[in-house]
């Protein structure tokens, strides 16, 4: 399988055609096919369609036909696109009503050559207008083509993005830790969206009991940053919703997809470590952009209630292309590990990847092979509810990420909790809304074997709150102390946490909280690295055991012992891939030591004793026994003194 082979493949390659002369297209695609390409990626620039005078776009995709060539064409604007202003038309972000303000009141903006600029606010009525009108025209060529060329889009897929929604955040906040404020637009046009929307929302009858003045305790001021985020994860959704509508006019019968971008080095955690490193000197902070890697992934978007594809992008402009061959291998092995073992990938500039030494290429090609066909894919062992993915979690969040990192997964779409086919443990952030409706739906998900963590939240219903009543009262229960202060109810296979959030709680409290909530849902540390500057990617393999990759994000040597809660057999994974026969593998053991070298990946296959696997069906047969075994229920209780 060569680069971008399928469409669903990891390793996407950008190709600005914009930036070649129609003369010389056919050439330039030729001498990609020689190297293997036979898919490619392309952002669609806004200005550049509209100032197209030569119609490049319909001769591209012609030159792509011609060579039977599939590409993955993206149309929503994104931020570091290799064209100025990242594409955006100068003059639809010259006017400050048209710009998106951030929670502190300062202009959101991108840091990237060819040039700084402001970023616009979908909100503004004259940019909203404009922004539809270029889709209205971008769907109207490729309906032309439909209609009169349509072997030219056999091998076409429309892409729309969540665009730069994740990116309205303070560069302030974001730089002492990523996702740390509230992120959205605050201009004044979203100010006034954000009234409109509210007083339409709370219209509902269940915030209006138990008496019609309850609606105020909804619509106050100290409830602003709790109705911020639902504002503004509803406005994104509104937004994504609308962009493809526009494509069922004239070219809805082209396939689509729907993308969620992610570009480190133009994202506001990052702005300060380029000035910093532009003014002082200071070295450039590959640790962040690593860092950044772990934020984007460990969030799940969604779109029309499917979860989208998520890539990271690097693009030629960064930071990216300044570091050393070490530092950017590192940095684009983990982004395909941790986005390709989800169905999404790596979006990379095609002159940049084959600036990569051939057998660096071959290695990361080999990874994305095996991530396309599933052979090697990312459990989510336990999600996060939240009402804003880009907003700052509530604090059980950073304690749950410390416990199961990589599959660990935040979600703010209850389509994507009732939709997952692996998670046996559900925490519900203490800012989300809870309605009857979802307390209904959370907890039919957790009576079939699962456990769902639940706050004694000041934001629930008077429907929700009666509801939870009648669902606990037909339930055995426990009280526990563990951190926080805990009730443990049985819920048809499985349970329900229900915990209160005290005013002043420590570290500690909330660290054991999450330990007993992951205990009670059988979900096992499996593994532990004695070094704090190593980290680990744990992907379940399609035949047995998993793949383990050690990684080292560091510029220095590290030694660590990797610790297992039981005794595993480990051994190098592409033995165990490419031989017929058994690789060499090291005596079981639950602690090994290992060296992983400077920016170094290191790829295990762990495998459990067949001991430790009876062990585990015998475990399990007694638990499922245990569930049948009848118990009387306990006296109801109010839950809400």
């Amino acid at each position: 399988m060569m680069v971008g082979e399928v469409n669903r493949y990891p390793i996407q390659l950008l190709v600005n055609y914009w930036e070649v002369r129609p003369a010389l297209m056919g050439a330039y695609l030729d001498e990609l096919i020689c190297r293997g390409v036979t898919h490619i990626a392309s952002f669609v620039p806004w200005q550049a369609l509209e100032s197209d005078i030569s119609h490049s776009l319909p001769r591209y995709l012609q030159s792509l036909s011609e060579r039977n060539m599939t590409i993955t064409l993206i149309l929503s604007p994104e931020v570091g696109i290799h064209y100025p202003n990242s594409g955006l038309p100068k003059d639809a972000i010259s006017k400050s009503e048209n710009l998106a303000q951030n929670s502190d009141q300062t202009y959101a903006s991108v840091h990237l050559p060819p040039n700084a600029h402001s970023l616009p606010s979908f909100f503004s009525p004259e940019f909203s207008k404009r922004y539809y009108g270029f889709l209205g025209k971008l769907d109207g060529i490729l309906g032309d083509l439909a209609r009169n060329q349509p072997q030219l889009l056999d091998k076409i897929t429309l892409t729309l993005s969540g665009s730069f929604w994740k990116y309205y955040r303070s560069p302030r906040q974001a730089s002492r830790k990523p996702f740390k404020d509230i992120a959205g637009d605050y201009s004044t046009s979203a100010g006034l969206a954000y009234r409109q929307q509210l007083d339409q929302f709370y219209q509902q009858k269940e915030f209006n009991e138990p008496s019609p003045g309850s609606v105020n305790k909804w619509r106050g001021k100290g409830q602003d940053e709790i109705n911020r985020r639902w504002f503004q994860r509803q406005s994104e959704d509104v937004f994504r919703s609308r962009s493809l509508q526009q494509f069922k006019k004239k070219s809805g019968s082209l396939r689509m997809q729907e993308m969620e971008i992610f570009t480190p080095e133009a994202d506001p955690a990052y702005t300060y470590a380029k000035f910093l490193r532009a003014v002082a000197g200071v070295p450039l902070d590959f640790a962040k952009l690593s860092r950044l890697i772990d934020e984007a992934s460990a969030r799940q978007s969604v779109a029309q209630g499917s979860a989208t594809q998520a890539f990271v992008h690097w693009t030629q402009m960064g930071d990216f292309g300044t570091l050393g061959d070490a530092e950017r291998q590192f940095l684009f092995l983990k982004a395909l590990l941790l986005l390709g073992s989800q169905g999404g990938g790596v979006l990379i500039a095609e002159k940049d990847w084959f600036n990569f030494s051939a057998s660096f290429r071959a290695r990361a090609e080999n990874f994305a092979r095996l991530l396309s066909q599933k052979d090697l894919r990312l459990k989510n062992r336990a999600l996060y509810l939240t009402s804003h993915l880009w907003s700052q979690p509530g604090l059980l969040w950073e304690h749950l990420l410390k416990k199961l990192g990589a599959e660990a997964r935040m979600v703010s779409s209850l389509d994507l909790v009732l939709h997952d086919p692996d998670a046996n443990l559900l925490i519900v952030d203490s800012q989300v809304v809870i309605t009857r409706e979802l307390i209904l739906k959370l907890s039919a998900w957790a009576k079939s074997g699962r456990v769902l963590v639940l706050p004694k939240s000041s934001l629930m219903t008077e429907q929700a709150k009666a509801e939870l009543e009648s669902i606990s009262a037909q339930s055995r229960r426990i009280e526990v102390n563990l951190g926080l202060p805990y009730k443990l109810h049985a819920l048809g296979e499985g349970k329900l946490i229900l915990f209160e959030m005290p005013d002043n709680v420590g570290e500690g409290q909330l660290e054991t909280f999450v330990t007993a909530s992951l205990a009670v849902a059988e979900v096992e540390i499996q593994c532990a690295l004695s070094e704090r500057r190593a980290e680990f990617i744990p992907l379940s393999r399609r035949d047995q055991g998993y793949a383990l990759f050690l990684l080292n994000g560091t510029r220095q040597k590290v030694v660590s012992d990797l610790i297992f809660s039981q005794d595993v057999s480990v051994s190098d994974l592409a033995a165990s891939l490419t031989t017929a026969n058994k690789p060499t593998q090291a005596l079981p053991a639950n602690r090994f030591s290992l060296e992983i070298p400077i920016c170094g990946i290191l790829p295990l296959a762990v495998e459990a004793t067949p001991e430790n696997i009876a062990r585990a069906m015998t475990t399990r047969a007694t638990l499922t026994s245990a569930k049948d075994a009848p118990s009387a229920p306990d006296q109801p209780e109010n839950l809400w003194n």
